[in-house]
């Protein structure tokens, strides 16, 4: 397990087998399983743990926000890796595949952006202390890249099967804040 450029072998492998190599068009489906797989998983053990942690009382705006964080981020990666099981069986040809797959992924992306960094600087005024400006730099830094890379997939970069794979890991990279900002961070 020597490191190679600063990376171990078993992590380069796992990262190569999410997608392909550079001239390969279409995702890993190995891949694609693999996130739906981890997203589902954070968005059902995380609703497992606030039904179980939470009092039966109404949520706060901070926890709604942070629900609403997890639900789009865990949901939207696993629907956006299932889509392209979908997607590359139709009747048409690749191309077409990868624009469908742009337009859905790029919506996905703008409404989250739309949404999230508004909302989070909104709550941010009301609840300084739960709402850190480095965290929310982060989250929103997070927010526009996922739409960057959309926008690779949508307007046929090279890389697209890359650039998709990276939105949906930012998506769980997004969703794993989330999530342990709901179970963790008690002091709403």
């Amino acid at each position: 397990m020597t490191p190679e450029n600063g990376v171990s072998r078993p992590l380069r492998d796992f990262f190569y087998s999410l997608v392909r190599r550079q001239g390969d068009t279409i995702p890993n489906i190995n891949g694609l399983e693999v996130i739906a797989q981890i997203a589902l998983g954070l968005a059902g053990f995380s609703g497992v743990m606030i039904a179980f942690a939470r009092p039966s009382g109404a949520l706060t705006p901070p926890v709604r926000f942070r629900l609403r964080a997890l639900s789009y981020a865990s949901f939207g990666a696993m629907f956006l890796a299932i889509i392209p099981f979908a997607v590359f069986n139709g009747p048409w040809p690749e191309s077409t595949s990868w624009r469908l797959l742009g337009v859905v992924v790029t919506v996905y992306t703008a409404a989250g952006l739309l949404y999230f960094p508004i909302a989070a600087f909104r709550l941010r005024r009301e609840y300084p202390d739960l709402f850190q400006l480095p965290l929310a730099v982060v989250l929103c830094v997070n927010d526009v890249c996922r739409f960057l890379l959309a926008l690779a997939v949508l307007f046929g970069s090279k890389y697209h099967a890359n650039a998709y794979i990276l939105v949906l890991i930012l998506l769980l990279l997004q969703g794993s804040i989330a999530f342990v900002r709901v179970l963790f961070q008690r002091r709403d």
